[in-house]
Order: structure tokens, then C-alpha cells, then sequence
């Protein structure tokens, strides 16, 4: 089978991480060989992402979202492109669709966002995990979240009716994460499942 790009987008507290990881497992359970990575990276440019997005370094949201695109260009090129084209399943932890629902959400222009990042491949399967923003607010008081400047629930619903509208326009499959892990993970493998048996 030819190499696939599924990614997993949503708020901070949806799951993103755990779901990634626990499909990877499952694939790898059924023979495929996979890949598992995340944006930002934990390479240099996505080292200066999460000092920004940390508030160890100020930028202008501007700035925060080439750095993205930077980050982007380079992960594309030595990470995720190579595995496609050895037909892995690589599997990304947030991709395109965060930074144009949380660019949105600070208020930067939504033409030039998604023009900036639709140079880059899309993924053959995107998932959005839907939660609540009192979900997400709740999930991660307890964890370091990566985008630590949107913890507020009224940034946080700004940035779900922008992931909505995105599911809407790049056709995302949105999943409630709102349930437990067990519950969020059956709904996904139905419906990686299904993808991966159109792809044969």
C-alpha cells in the first residue's frame, strides 16, 4: 500500500498525543508500518515556537505563525514526505489545521494563513477531536499544554468554531472526544479502518 498522511487535530486537552499514540499501536498490531511525529517539532525553529507559545520569548503572533510554517517546511521535507514515499502510515500529532484555526483565533489574516500553508501537502485523512472548552480547560490544569496562551474558554471557543469551520472546508472527520479514551479510540479505528480499506 502507498504511504498515507493521517493527522489529528483539535484543542489542547482533546486527546491528540494519546490517540496518535494508541493508533500507531494498532496499525502496527495489523502489520502496517507507521510513523508517529508531531508539530511542533523538537528541533530548533520548534524549540523557539514553544518558548514563544510558553511565554519565555515574545513574538508577534505573525512571526509565531512563520515560525510554524518554517518548522512545517522543514519536518515536510526530512520527516514526513521521506516516510510517505518508503509507504509508511505516518501518523502527525497537529498539522496545517492548528495553525490555521489558532492563527485565526489571534485575530490574523484567515487569506494569508491559509495561503502560507497550503503550499504544504495536505493529509490524505484529517481528524478533529471535538471537545468542550471546559473539557479542554479541565484536562489540561493538569498538564503543560503546548499552547499555553490559549487558556482562557473564551480563546478556546474561538479557536472550536474556527476548527469547525476548517472540518467544514478540508473536509475533517470530527470525532467527540469529549468521552473517555476507550470511546474516542473505538470511533477513530472505524474510521481509519475504513479509509485504509478504500486505499487498497
Amino acid at each position: 500500500m502507498a504511504g498515507k498522511l493521517i493527522v489529528f487535530e483539535g484543542l489542547d486537552g482533546a486527546g491528540l498525543r494519546t490517540q496518535a499514540t494508541l493508533l500507531e499501536v494498532y496499525l502496527k498490531e495489523k502489520k502496517y508500518r507507521t510513523l508517529l511525529t508531531s508539530e511542533p517539532t523538537n528541533g530548533l525553529i520548534g524549540g523557539l515556537i514553544r518558548s514563544r507559545l510558553q511565554g519565555e520569548i515574545k513574538l508577534s503572533n505573525r512571526t509565531l505563525q512563520l515560525l510554524f510554517s518554517a518548522d512545517r517546511a522543514q519536518h515536510v521535507e526530512e520527516v514526513i514526505q521521506p516516510a510517505i514515499n518508503s509507504n509508511k502510515i505516518v501518523i502527525c500529532d497537529r498539522y496545517i489545521f492548528s495553525t490555521l484555526a489558532y492563527g485565526y483565533a489571534s485575530k490574523l489574516n484567515y487569506r494569508w494563513l491559509r495561503q502560507l500553508n497550503l503550499s504544504f501537502r495536505l493529509p490524505d485523512l484529517g481528524i478533529l477531536l471535538d471537545v468542550k472548552p471546559s473539557v479542554s480547560l479541565g484536562r489540561i490544569s493538569s498538564s503543560v499544554s503546548s499552547f499555553e496562551i490559549f487558556n482562557k474558554e473564551k480563546e478556546l471557543s474561538d479557536v472550536r468554531k474556527a476548527f469547525m469551520m476548517i472540518a467544514s472546508n478540508f473536509h475533517l472527520k470530527v470525532i467527540d472526544g469529549n468521552g473517555s479514551v476507550e470511546e474516542t479510540r473505538s470511533k477513530i479505528i472505524k474510521i481509519v479502518d475504513r479509509f485504509l480499506e478504500k486505499g487498497r
